[in-house]
């Protein structure tokens, strides 16, 4: 057995929670599916055939006929902190009800993660570069793509594991993003969009600014109230996500936090179909204006 052990620390308030909605809860079962979705976008940059994406996933956490490879276990010692806050803080006049304060696991706490492996296995390195991906690109929880529920994780220290480096600097979080990417994503560039979100470099875009904000939620009002919401992209708002039909936002906006003072936007997009009423060349016009806005860089990919 391999116990490979990490420590997971919320960068933005986390609205996650188990079958008490009113309880929220850092789940290993959450932790798992965003394990799950990071190693399909690996996977999936290089092929796109759904029995292939099913068996190499299915190697590593398991499916309805076979037992996983790795197993998640998150815990802490000490109940976990919870407060209330708006899941749209960019709604500020808009009362009570227009904020939609709800219940969340507070930023700044820390839980213990555990990767964990059946006897004689060794952590597998899709595992691995799955959880790393997830730590520098994405989040947990609802909101988590518009920069709630942001993770930070770091190997303990009594682990041999080096692939860790603290980024000291906007520029050199994206060397770190773009060292991990070239190494974990084995893809050349299709001109097919995918059936699934990948990190193929033709249909994926990756934008880090270098604009350092004193709090996550200065950047997330900063994002709605000067890119997401001005007439320009509000225009095809659908394009960033929509109930009917359903289709989740293309676009993963998460923040990370460098140093002890500032906060940093991470933008991702994806492109993936079904996307009737998704537009590609108004999601590329948003993430250049993002780059100009936030003084970013394009970091990993990108399309015409």
């Amino acid at each position: 057995m391999s116990i490979n052990r990490f420590t997971l620390k919320l960068i933005s308030p986390a609205f996650i929670a188990g079958s008490d909605k009113n309880h929220p809860e850092m789940r290993a079962s959450s932790v798992r599916g965003q394990l799950r979705y990071w190693l399909r976008a690996i996977i999936g940059a290089e092929n796109t055939n759904l029995d292939h994406l099913h068996k190499e996933e299915s190697k590593i956490f398991g499916s309805t006929s076979a037992g996983s490879m790795v197993s998640v276990r998150v815990y802490r010692d000490s109940p976990a902190k919870i407060d209330e806050y708006p899941m749209l803080p960019h709604r500020i006049n808009e009362g009570r009800r227009g904020l939609s304060i709800q219940k969340a696991l507070i930023h700044g706490q820390n839980w213990d993660l555990e990767l964990v492996t059946r006897p004689g296995v060794s952590l597998p390195k899709e595992a691995l570069d799955a959880l790393v991906v997830w730590s520098l690109l994405g989040g947990i929880g609802r909101r988590s793509r518009r920069m709630f529920g942001g993770v930070q994780i770091t190997p303990k220290k009594d682990d041999t594991i080096d692939w860790y480096r603290t980024p000291q600097s906007p520029d050199e979080l994206m060397d770190i993003i773009r060292d991990q990417l070239k190494q974990s994503v084995i893809g050349s560039p299709t001109s097919n969009i995918p059936t699934f979100p990948t990190l193929n470099p033709a249909h994926s875009w990756v934008m880090i600014g270098r604009n350092g904000y004193d709090t996550y939620e200065d950047v997330v009002k900063d994002l709605f109230k000067n890119l997401l919401r001005i007439p320009q992209f509000i225009a095809k708002e659908e394009t960033f996500g929509g109930i009917s039909p359903r289709r989740s936002s293309p676009l993963i906006a998460q923040v990370r936090r460098i140093g002890k003072d500032k906060y940093y936007p991470v933008l991702t997009a994806i492109r993936s179909k079904p996307d009737a009423k998704i537009d590609w060349t108004h999601l590329k016009k948003f993430m250049e204006a993002s780059k100009s806005y936030f003084d970013g860089e394009k970091v990993w990919g990108g399309w015409e």
